[in-house]
């Protein structure tokens, strides 16, 4: 929602049916998209509706692959500066023992 106004997409179908002259006809679909100022609708025949389906499909497929892509590639990052992390500190904290027991002497 921007400025208020929410967004919706609609999908309306034409069942398919039976035409005037008896012969089969394919149904149709219509996207209604309202960004809250404007309404824009498309018309689709069940061919354009499917190449629409499969088009999506594989966008979303590759951007969900890149998604994981980056977040395997982050927590890889994570754990490796949070590993140096502990060899840091463990190697301060054997320093500072170090220290005292030279101190102790």
């Amino acid at each position: 929602m921007k400025d208020g106004k929410n967004k919706t997409l609609e999908l309306f179908i034409d069942n398919a049916n039976v035409n005037d002259k008896g012969f089969p006809q394919e149904a149709r679909f219509l996207l209604v998209i309202d960004d809250g100022n404007n309404r824009t609708a498309f018309q689709l025949s069940q061919a354009e509706a499917s190449l629409l389906y499969t088009r999506l499909k594989y966008a979303l497929d590759q951007a969900s692959k890149e998604y994981i892509d980056i977040e395997e590639k982050n927590r890889k990052n994570y754990e490796k500066k949070s590993s140096r992390k502990g060899i840091q500190e463990k190697d301060s904290l054997d320093e500072e023992l170090e220290r005292l027991d030279s101190d102790e002497e």
